[in-house]
């Protein structure tokens, strides 16, 4: 062994405790990141989940409504029939026209 070797060391490898405590640490901040960026998407996908669920409520609402629409248009064209109008009038007590009476205006 060399005389330089053993005036730096002592016979003794220096320990490489520097170099392993950087390691620790540039691992420590990799695995620090991923878990934030892990956790970051992880909110993102719930955020996602639960927009989907109120959407897809949403939806079923409106199909439902759509449904309540259809239905009581069909209602109201039934009811305004003509024939049924005719029965309702004379339910209420009007009579049918027997004759009518025209009233001419003169014109300008």
């Amino acid at each position: 062994m060399s005389v330089l070797w053993q005036q730096s060391t002592h016979g003794i490898p220096k320990r490489r405790e520097k170099a392993n405590r950087t390691i620790a640490l540039l691992f420590l901040s990799v695995v620090g990141v991923v878990s934030v960026l892990a956790a970051a998407y992880l909110g993102l996908v719930a955020a996602n989940v639960r927009i989907s669920r109120q959407v897809w409520a949403l939806e079923y609402d409106l199909t439902e409504m759509e449904r309540q629409n259809q239905s009581l248009r069909v209602e109201c064209a039934r009811l305004g029939s003509i024939p049924v109008l005719q029965e309702l009038s004379v339910k209420m007590g009007y009579q049918p026209a027997t004759a009518v009476d025209y009233l001419y205006v003169g014109g300008p």
